[in-house]
């Protein structure tokens, strides 16, 4: 929920490279959990894209309507 939160309002700030740093702290920690079960890296990797794809849209889309 935080993920999507920061990923949203840095889009609509305008500062669209904080999602760098959101995907980072992100996987900082998760990495121990990521370390020692390989198999849950593809989840991961594809919820976290889900979930920054469904942020994105929404930043998108808010933007446009702030103008």
């Amino acid at each position: 929920m935080l993920e999507r939160l920061a990923t949203t309002g840095a889009l609509l700030s305008g500062h669209a490279t904080l999602i760098a740093v959101v995907v980072a702290v992100k996987g900082l920690g998760r990495w121990a959990d990521l370390k020692d079960n390989p198999g849950s890296t593809e989840r991961f990797i594809i919820g976290t894209l889900a979930s920054l794809t469904w942020a994105g849209i929404c930043g998108i889309i808010g933007a446009a309507l702030l103008g």
